[in-house]
């Protein structure tokens, strides 16, 4: 499927969503059909967040970032975070389509301290802003020198305007881009050219496909009887197993900041497919999800909410406590104050086991 039509079916889902998907579940009873419905209307909701928020930045692209970044959290903490995203995404697109090669965007911009949480976010969205305008103008059919000169042009943009500690999270938005633009093979293309010279690269990227199989259109609506085409999508696509991790990890990370405030539609998922929780790719996602929400919106209710959620079946409740809540405390009590010590939050967007991290990092 082409970036246009990728683009023109994602704003008709986006629009539709809610209607069309109460009208599938109507023949179906039963609390999947009620699920399906929550899903889809939060995903609906998220996309519209993210695509219909106005730009805060001039035409002249001269709008102090601390101004822009107060906007963003004057909206309040729950779509603040996706602004802030946005915010980022403008910043680059702006000095893209200017015809400039940007050098420290990010490295020489300040804040007030109490809006630090901003940074993470600005880095996802610069991401994106460098990864898509030059990807309009990449053939349908690159050859693989093109493919490499697309990639490695875009890894050092993020490294060239990233604060330090920050470029992979502004890395991990190429995967999301490529997948949604364009197909599995030429995100193979992709990892080629990263995995032979930009090693550290490719588990950033990976994270960023599985996160854009969970919003592609071909898996907006949500199965009734499995849950995604997402899951199968993993399989096929992933070229080795720790890639599979990290696709797990995207998919995770997405499913869990979209449903954060209607934590049934996790349940829903570890009821249907229990064997996710064993991947530990799966739980990394949970677990980043919640710390990148912690980080950006410390404030933000719906991270307490959702950790400490009691699903009513005791033997879910049982998972849900080990999985989900003690994984999400640890992440958040421990992994998180770490790695804003040492200036290592971009860690947390791509899949690793987080007591290896830990130790790594001498914790």
């Amino acid at each position: 499927m082409s970036a246009m039509e990728n683009r023109t079916v994602m704003k008709i889902f986006t629009s539709i969503a809610p209607t069309a998907t109460w009208l599938m579940a109507l023949p179906i009873p039963g609390r999947d059909a009620s699920i399906v419905k929550t899903e889809t209307a939060n995903k609906g909701h998220i996309m519209t967040l993210v695509n219909g928020l106005a730009s805060y930045l001039d035409e002249e692209g001269k709008t102090p970032l601390q101004t822009m970044v107060e906007q963003c959290y004057a909206l309040g903490t729950f779509p603040a975070l996706w602004a802030i995203e946005g915010v980022g995404k403008d910043l680059a697109e702006w000095h893209m389509n200017h015809g400039s090669s940007p050098r420290r965007l990010l490295t020489d911009a300040e804040l007030d301290d109490k809006y630090r949480g901003a940074w993470l976010m600005l880095h996802a969205g610069i991401g994106m802003g460098f990864a898509r305008q030059p990807l309009l103008g990449v053939s349908a059919e690159p050859s693989p020198a093109e493919v490499r000169d697309f990639a490695m042009r875009f890894v050092e943009l993020c490294r060239e305007n990233s604060r330090p500690g920050y470029a992979g999270a502004a890395i991990e938005s190429l995967g999301l881009v490529c997948r949604f633009m364009r197909d599995e093979n030429f995100c193979r293309g992709v990892h080629n050219v990263l995995s032979r010279e930009d090693a550290n690269a490719c588990g950033y990227f990976w994270r960023g496909v599985g996160r854009c199989l969970y919003f592609h259109p071909k898996n907006f609506p949500p199965g009734f009887s499995r849950p995604y085409n997402a899951l199968d999508m993993i399989d096929s696509e992933a070229p080795a197993p720790e890639i599979k991790q990290a696709l797990f990890a995207g998919y995770a990370w997405a499913l869990t900041v979209v449903n954060m405030s209607t934590p049934q539609v996790m349940e829903w998922v570890l009821i249907h497919v229990p064997d996710l929780v064993r991947q530990p790719g799966f739980v990394n996602g949970i677990t980043s999800s919640v710390t990148m929400r912690f980080d950006t919106t410390p404030g933000e209710p719906l991270v307490k909410q959702f950790m400490n959620h009691r699903p009513p079946d005791t033997r879910l409740s049982s998972l849900w406590e080990d999985k989900v809540r003690n994984s999400c405390e640890f992440a958040i009590g421990k992994v998180h104050p770490t790695l804003v010590k040492h200036q290592r939050l971009e860690e947390i967007f791509h899949y690793q086991p987080l007591p290896e991290l830990m130790a790594k990092l001498g914790a």
